[in-house]
């Protein structure tokens, strides 16, 4: 909550007038943490994402290069060669692990460029490698990519939406019509507008043809425009020299063959199509994403908030963090979003790579533009719009805020989002352990430990879902990635009953969707020579030796260690006729009772991919079959998912990296999880879907790792124990380890709507 003066702090209210003007702010007290310091390193580590020092050398480079023959992001059109995007490119692995585990030098700093060559007779896109950073002095291109792929399957760009001339034309021809008929106008249109902000990619698989096709539909251009669509769409083709043609649109039901047969269909049956009004913001439900309705409490009462008595409790030095036994560095590719490398518990690497793979939504219809909506998120670069985090809502008052920056196709000058992670502890309200003896000829006491965890969380914003994006670490060696979708709903016009949505409002449907999230966790158990083994519980029938009658027999469970040989063996989809446990182990070191030290993952937000697997564009997403799959550690497969997915060659394939059925005993291991949600939409899904109850989480547990629970050695547990005398209990021994239970302190003084009123580039998009 955010605090306008004294007396509208809560904390006040629980001190006396003496104290009020002399009790501390909550600070910190120790020099060991609460230290944080953002500012870019001048030897930036070999994970950090690209600093502006070298974005600013990367650029003069390849502006000075003549066979590049660049334009500048200001100049850009689709037929000049430009710079797509840049970010870092992270060395082999196992150079990496010589810098870090033995002291080798460092691998030297690279950069990834993409540049798109409409210039060129056969427009093409090509990636190089451009080095060393900050002062580059040459390129190679990407390895174990083609040289050259075709400019037809280009990731998403700002030239895909450059329709003005189409807009003229379709309000030359049709815009007599789209008033009448929705009470609006697509050019010269003051506040009552139409426009097309909702696109679906017909891709080269579903429509047979190598051609750039885009169906665009139509809404009333007020809040939530994705809450106001009426019934015309139009597909459209965008030519390499960036022009559009209108291949077909859609009105009342059917497909036309162009603009001027939809508007003779229109005069010879208006009077028999469905007119919308353009819609009016005084309605008491006018489907804007404002607060209605009657409040929970008669008057405003502020909410709970959190309280961090010995001030913040974690360390960061650049994208660093460390935490209690944890440490990791932060990272976001700007295609793919955010990345953790280098993780540890108590100095030991747990995992090398976690990171989001892919964000992907499946729509099903009974309209061809919903038949082929698929939303693979990394080409509408993912990390780049991962910015403007709320403090108080979205993150904690005292979360600290961590930037990221691209270079991007839009300009030259790094984009910079101030906003991109915060990174908090968080009291779960639940406890980490707890137990009470309350027997009295037994033990009598009670001992337990809140549960306090550091999340670093991001939520990217893609056009119109919010993806709630955490890394949980708990203080048991535990760690979880969640992601919780939130946001506006793809919606469509209704005028019929149909399998695949309900009607939530007049003319409105949001069709049938299914979410999956794609993640990689490059885990080291104890080094890179794991083994991949699953826990199999099945059923175990053995004589019942407790039944008078003979040959009686009870059922009851056991497990079978079974070792996964092969990357086709280790592609898992889950079966509940057959539990299993999914662990990762190392085999090389064992304990004194001959297990193998490992961690367990617990994907606990399976969804099943009902497509076949070569329907449409599911070759191209070929992760989404499997809840779990395995692999061999290669550098020639950094990622599960591909920009270039789009077309009937995605470069990268990830059944290949199944298919080659590679050994994967005691082998470097990748695991590929994926999660998801069918989600049918509701009434209550409007304006904005809310969170309980759409978060999906995967864990990565100690599984005979340590000899006991590390979380035993958190420092803020509880024992209470009887003092009796007499056989009467007459007071409680308590032992809090030293840590006082009150709070002695306050809360800093928050002035986030002040900071806003000065910087409102913080949290909306200045224009």
């Amino acid at each position: 909550m955010a605090y306008g003066g004294i007396c509208d702090n809560l904390f006040y209210k629980w001190l006396p007038k003496s104290a009020k003007k002399t009790f501390p702010i909550c600070s910190r007290k120790s020099s060991l943490y609460g230290n944080v310091n953002l500012k870019e390193s001048i030897k930036p580590s070999v994970f950090r994402d690209l600093t502006k020092k070298e974005m600013v050398g990367l650029l003069d480079y390849l502006y000075n290069r003549s066979d590049l023959n660049l334009t500048t992001a200001d100049k850009a059109a689709i037929n000049s060669n430009y710079v797509f995007i840049s970010e870092i490119f992270l060395p082999p692995k196992r150079d990496v692990l010589k810098h870090l585990d033995i002291d080798c030098v460092q691998p030297r700093r690279e950069a990834r460029v993409m540049i798109f060559r409409g210039a060129f007779s056969i427009p093409d896109v090509i990636e190089i490698i451009v080095s060393p950073l900050p002062n580059p002095t040459g390129y190679r291109h990407v390895p174990y990519l083609p040289k050259s792929i075709p400019f037809i399957n280009r990731p998403i760009d700002v030239f895909d939406f450059s329709i003005k001339p189409l807009l003229e034309k379709i309000d030359r021809v049709a815009g007599k019509m789209l008033y009448e008929l929705y009470g609006g106008r697509l050019v010269n249109c003051s506040d009552l507008c139409l426009s097309f902000n909702v696109n679906s990619q017909l891709t080269t698989p579903l429509s047979g043809v190598k051609k750039r096709l885009w169906f665009s539909w139509l809404q009333q251009f007020t809040e939530h425009f994705l809450l106001r669509p009426v019934d015309f769409a139009v597909l459209r083709e965008v030519e390499n020299n960036g022009n559009d043609n209108i291949i077909k649109v859609w009105f009342d039901g059917s497909l036309f063959n162009s603009l001027e047969q939809t508007v003779a269909y229109y005069n010879t049956y208006k009077a028999y199509i469905v007119k919308v009004p353009y819609p009016t913001s005084n309605g008491k439900k006018d489907r804007t994403v404002n607060s209605r309705g009657k409040p929970s409490f008669n008057r405003p009462l502020k909410d709970p908030s959190q309280v961090s008595p010995d001030g913040i409790r974690y360390n960061i030095n650049d994208r660093h963090v460390s935490y209690t036994y944890w440490e990791f560095d932060v990272g976001m590719s700007v295609f793919y979003g955010p990345r953790l490398n280098d993780i540890r518990y108590k100095g030991e690497r747990i995992a090398y790579e976690i990171s989001l793979q892919e964000l992907a939504t499946f729509y099903s219809g009974d309209k061809p533009q919903e038949h082929i909506l698929n939303f693979l998120d990394t080409t509408w670069k993912i990390g780049a719009l991962a910015k403007y985090l709320h403090p108080g809502v979205d993150c904690p008052n005292d979360a600290t805020f961590i930037s990221s920056s691209f270079k991007v196709d839009t300009q030259d000058k790094p984009l910079t989002n101030e906003r991109a992670f915060c990174i908090f502890e968080f009291n779960t309200g639940m406890p980490l352990r707890r137990h009470n003896g309350y027997f009295k000829y037994l033990h009598r006491f009670y001992e337990g430990v809140a549960n306090v965890a550091l999340i670093l969380r991001t939520i990217p914003t893609i056009g119109i879902y919010d993806y709630v994006i955490d890394f949980i670490f708990y203080q048991n060696g535990v760690m979880e990635v969640k992601i919780t979708p939130t946001g506006i709903v793809t919606s469509s016009w209704h005028d019929h009953d149909n399998p695949y949505s309900f009607q939530v409002d007049n003319n409105l449907m949001s069709p049938l969707h299914q979410h999956l999230f794609n993640s990689k966790m490059d885990i080291d158990i104890k080094g890179t020579s794991n083994r991949f083994e699953t826990i199999d519980i099945e059923p175990d029938v053995v004589d019942n030796v407790c039944n008078k009658k003979r040959g009686v027999k009870i059922v009851q469970n056991r497990f079978i260690k079974r070792l996964k040989q092969t990357e086709l063996e280790a592609a898992y989809k889950f079966n509940f006729d057959y539990p299993k446990l999914l662990t990762f182990v190392n085999n090389n070191k064992k304990d004194k009772f001959g297990n193998s030290p490992g961690y367990k993952l617990l994907n606990k937000g399976m969804t099943k991919v009902m497509r076949p697997p070569n329907d449409g564009n599911n070759p191209a997403v070929s992760w989404s079959q499997y809840q779990l799959a395995v692999t061999k550690y290669k550098d020639s497969e950094p990622y599960s998912s591909s920009v270039y997915t789009h077309s009937d060659n995605p470069v990268i394939n990830f059944q290949e990296f199944i298919d080659d059925n590679e050994n994967i005993v005691d082998e470097d291991l990748v695991a590929w999880v994926t999660m998801g949600m069918h989600h049918v939409v509701q009434k209550e899904d409007l304006p904005v879907t809310h969170t309980p109850g759409q978060s999906h989480s995967t864990f990565l547990i100690p599984f005979n790792y340590f000899d006991e629970s590390p979380g035993m050695s958190t420092g803020n547990a509880v024992r209470l124990d009887p003092v009796d005398r007499n056989e009467k209990t007459k007071t409680v021994k308590i032992d809090r380890l030293r840590t006082k239970s009150d709070i002695d302190c306050i809360p800093k003084r928050t002035y986030y709507d002040a900071v806003l009123k000065k910087n409102p580039c913080l949290a909306i998009e200045c224009l």
